[in-house]
């Protein structure tokens, strides 16, 4: 499998040329091309969430914490001092990156049922969802930020499995088909959750219809080509 360095590094320059993409054809502004690049470095990491006293895994839940605490002090009322706000908002950190993910380790495996496509869907759907409901932007954009997470998730599974053979001495490792697969038939019960998440976060995301649209519009295609190359340049 491929390490921490490569994952992350190669996920960052994909999301980042797909940023790019999307600022220069005006689909979004500068500070979403950067949230962009960001979510997408993250999904590249994803995938090893369930890898444990991984950096990954380290990162995510204290991202997941840090997130939590913060949505929950920005929609408090204006009752409590900014003390009490900063100890609350710490312990809610405190008990997602520490007790959940002890709890969170010690019921999944590393390349089980988060090493696989369904795996990507539901942080894709996940991501739109949160992002329309609780960092209020646009459709468009929120599906844009949930197709980005799956691009970096997928960009990971692709490396593993890459990583998976040996090109040299031209074989194949055991571990070749375990790192990008629809579905974790072995894990049924952690699989179902993370169908049960994908179900309920498409329940509560935008209507898609505008992004669909958009990426079927033949408009679309001819923005990025005249935009794909210099102006006046010719192949």
């Amino acid at each position: 499998m491929a390490n921490f360095n490569t994952h992350i590094t190669v996920a960052a320059v994909g999301s980042g040329l797909l940023s790019t993409l999307c600022l220069q054809v005006g689909f979004i502004g500068t500070s979403d091309a950067l949230l962009l690049t960001l979510v997408g470095t993250i999904g590249g990491i994803l995938p090893d969430v369930d890898l444990q006293h991984s950096y990954p895994s380290r990162i995510i839940f204290s991202l997941i914490g840090m997130i939590i605490a913060f949505l929950w002090i920005f929609s408090t009322k204006n009752e409590l001092s900014i003390i009490e706000l900063w100890i609350i908002g710490l312990m809610i950190y405190s008990a997602i990156r520490y007790p959940l993910w002890m709890l969170f380790h010690k019921y999944t495996k590393h390349r089980g049922a988060f090493h696989s496509l369904v795996a990507a869907l539901a942080f894709a759907l996940f991501s739109t969802a949160i992002s329309f409901n609780f960092f209020a932007k646009t459709a468009f954009v929120s599906w844009l930020i949930g197709m980005v997470v799956c691009y970096g998730f997928i960009i990971h599974l692709l490396l593993d499995e890459l990583y998976s053979v040996d090109f040299m001495n031209r074989r194949i490792k055991r571990s070749f088909g375990t790192a990008m697969k629809i579905i974790d038939t072995k894990q049924w019960a952690t699989s179902s959750i993370i169908v049960g998440v994908a179900v309920g976060a498409f329940w509560v995301s935008p209507s898609p219809t505008v992004f669909i649209n958009t990426l079927l519009s033949s408009e679309t295609y001819q923005i990025i080509g005249d935009r794909m190359l210099p102006s006046g340049f010719t192949l």
